[in-house]
């Protein structure tokens, strides 16, 4: 009998001991209130819950928390009237679903972290370009001073800006390339996401794991009090689109400006608020620190192939590119050509026709010193699986003056332009555009706002109106020997024609070629049709005016001196 006793008073004390520990123990599940998406990728996630204590030490358990968190970014949030103790994360995983991680994820996300540390270096080697250009430029102005105070003569001047304006190129296609690099990158951490995405999803299992904050907490009193925490997750970002509409009658552009997001963060936002940001805090804010820079000896036959496809590579970029650069007449004109965050034809399939609603009322845009954020005051449903999802953020009419412009040397057609100023207030970042032309879809262009410039130009399709032929004239052409040398004589000749039924403004380009050796002389001959010569570039402009059905011829030639025993090799 005693020992019945004994045993139903261990029983009763260990159940009162669980219901002490259960009625101290809180767990209730965080909903995510706000979501600040960071352009490329990034998210910082802020939930909400209410909890119910009682005086004394308590542990608060939220769930429903991303199973990817970077704990050092964790805030928590308590009324005045309670103490956080301690805190600690974990991610509970169902009894139905394995706790180990699929080998196959755990390499995406080592790729992905490998990328995201690539991706900070070749920022910083960004930062370190535009020193050299910047002190490049400091160097100009002493050397035109010295050249004022008659300290150096006037050829060594021209030597001198020629050598720094070498410079500032190599440092501005270093700055290009590595943008190139970053967008690739970033396509590919898109990409691996989206894999992770499909595994997860792919595994059998009933329930999804969440991640879990546990609060050991002091009340003072008993109340339901309020609990907020924010952090940071990788797997989550946004890159820009748009969709440029052009009504060719009235010559307005509407620009949409969208935003292409996804998240595999672990959980489902909900109901949730988006705000957009520009920034990119995982790159860093450290600055640049230089390390000791040394070189290495040639050896031939390792480099001979990587040379080649450099070559390769420049010659498919420039043939694709459709880069204008350069001031005609008092007109700055700069456009980048094709490139950075390229989207799937599936996924433009969906925004080509599509006329978004205006939402402009219900986003704000806040401007700090580092970024721009778009508050979007709507409630958004983003499923964490990865899949893209379009969500407009503006439209906005704006002002532009339509020219043509056209390299025959290269492409045989014309091609339309949009000639946007004070484009600085738009708040663009890089991003493929729809151009959809009177209701049809023309095709993609890119705009890329990463320029110094004023005008800020956006290629809106090539127009078969205007009509630009170039061939050689092979009766103005010649090839003479006289002592020791050859001199050839080329010369070409432009037809362009005017098939539209209102006036065009043409920009048309040549060039002629550059050498660097000394033995070969090359000059723009007398006859060029008054063309607007760069002779670092070697590029000849001419801005015409052309009337309906009208047609204009231009002329130009050049000369090549090179020694008779000796070939020369121009791509024409």
């Amino acid at each position: 009998m005693k020992r019945i006793t004994l045993l139903v008073s261990i029983m009763l004390l260990f159940v009162a001991i669980k219901a002490q520990s259960s009625a101290d123990t809180s767990k209730i599940d965080g909903i995510i209130k706000e979501a600040t998406v960071y352009f490329g990728y990034g998210a910082e996630l802020t939930h909400e819950a209410k909890v119910k204590v009682n005086a004394g030490t308590k542990v608060i358990v939220i769930n429903n928390l991303s199973t990817n968190v970077d704990l050092n970014t964790l805030q928590i949030s308590l009324p005045e009237n309670v103490a956080l103790l301690s805190q600690r994360y974990s991610v509970f995983y169902p009894a139905s679903m394995p706790v180990i991680k699929l080998k196959e994820v755990e390499k995406l996300e080592d790729s992905i972290a490998n990328l995201q540390k690539s991706i900070s270096r070749t920022q910083n080697l960004i930062a370190i370009e535009k020193k050299i250009i910047d002190k490049t430029g400091v160097l100009i102005e002493s050397s035109v001073k010295s050249a004022g105070d008659k300290t150096i003569s006037s050829t060594d001047l021209l030597k001198l800006v020629e050598y720094y304006n070498a410079k500032i190129e190599k440092s501005e296609t270093n700055i290009f390339n590595y943008n190139q690099i970053i967008a690739d990158q970033n396509k590919k951490i898109n990409g691996m996401q989206q894999q992770i995405a499909q595994l997860m999803k792919d595994k059998s299992a009933k329930e999804k794991p969440y991640g879990q904050v546990f609060l050991q907490v002091l009340c003072k009193s008993a109340d339901e009090i309020p609990v907020n925490l924010s952090y940071y997750t990788n797997n989550a970002g946004w890159t820009a689109v748009y969709d440029v509409r052009v009504n060719s009658k009235t010559n307005k552009i509407k620009l949409v400006y969208k935003a292409m997001l996804s998240q595999t963060s672990g959980i489902d936002w909900k109901k949730t608020k988006l705000t957009l940001s520009t920034g990119t805090p995982t790159f860093g804010v450290a600055a640049p620190i230089l390390s000791p820079w040394y070189l290495q000896l040639y050896v031939p036959g390792i480099y001979s192939d990587l040379q080649k496809r450099a070559v390769q590579g420049n010659a498919m970029r420039n043939n694709i590119q459709s880069s204008i650069s350069g001031k005609v007449a008092g007109l700055e004109v700069v456009t980048s050509g094709y490139g950075a965050y390229r989207i799937n034809d599936e996924a433009l399939a969906e925004v080509k026709t599509v006329d978004p609603s205006t939402l402009g009322q219900y986003t704000t845009l806040s401007q700090g010193q580092l970024n721009s954020n778009f508050e979007i005051d709507l409630p958004y449903d983003v499923p964490s699986d990865g899949q893209l999802q379009y969500v407009t953020i503006k439209d906005k009419e704006i002002r532009a003056i339509f020219k043509n412009y056209a390299v025959p040397r290269i492409d045989k057609e014309a091609y339309l332009l949009a000639e946007i100023a004070d484009w600085e207030s738009l708040d663009l970042l890089p991003g493929d555009a729809n151009i959809i032309m009177d209701d049809t879809y023309i095709g993609r262009s890119l705009i890329d706002p990463n320029t110094t410039a004023d005008t800020l130009n956006l290629a809106l399709g090539r127009d078969k109106r205007v009509e630009v032929k170039r061939s050689l004239v092979k009766e103005l052409s010649s090839l003479k020997s006289s002592g020791g040398s050859n001199k050839q004589i080329f010369t070409y000749e432009i037809v362009v024609k005017n098939n539209k039924a209102a006036d065009v403004n043409l920009l048309l380009k040549d060039q002629i070629p550059l050498c660097t050796i000394k033995e070969v002389e090359i000059s723009l001959n007398e006859d060029n049709s008054n063309a607007d010569v760069n002779k670092e570039t070697g590029v000849l402009s001419w801005i015409l005016d052309l009337k309906p059905g009208e047609i204009k011829k231009l002329r130009f030639s050049y000369t090549v001196k090179y020694p008779k025993d000796k070939k020369i090799v121009i791509l024409k």
